[in-house]
């Protein structure tokens, strides 16, 4: 598995627990993930993703679900979304469910999903409503 991650504080795109981890092209997981920070994601992950942030790239791939703030997607997933912010990138193709507060999707997307609006206390990770 090749799994890079970078904590230190000037760290890019980083979320404000953790710096940057990348699953590299070609590597393979079985299992559930949680990572501080920001995730992005080149090989394929089948298994529950946890962090402050989700990129999967062009090149990446997921089955099965996601959860943070902001879910970015350019590659394939298939499954269960919940995010603060879900952008699906025109390279997207994305099955199942998506809860979101904000859905982006770009033209050339696609997408065979519900996708279900959620209350901001619904969707935060601390638990605590506004």
């Amino acid at each position: 598995m090749s799994l890079v991650s970078d904590t230190s504080p000037s760290s890019a795109g980083g979320g404000s627990n953790g710096g940057l981890s990348h699953f590299a092209a070609g590597a393979k997981l079985s299992g559930d993930l949680t990572v501080p920070g920001h995730m992005e994601l080149s090989g394929h992950i089948d298994g529950k993703i946890t962090a402050d942030s989700i990129m999967i790239e062009a090149n990446g791939s997921a089955i099965g679900e996601l959860l943070a703030d902001s879910v970015a997607i350019k590659g394939r997933f298939d499954g269960s979304i919940h995010g603060q912010d879900v952008i699906l990138h025109s390279s997207a193709k994305v099955s199942g469910e998506i809860f979101y507060q904000t859905l982006t999707i770009e033209n050339g997307a696609e997408v065979n999903s519900s996708c279900s609006r959620q209350n901001s206390s619904e969707t935060e990770k601390t638990g605590s409503a506004s």
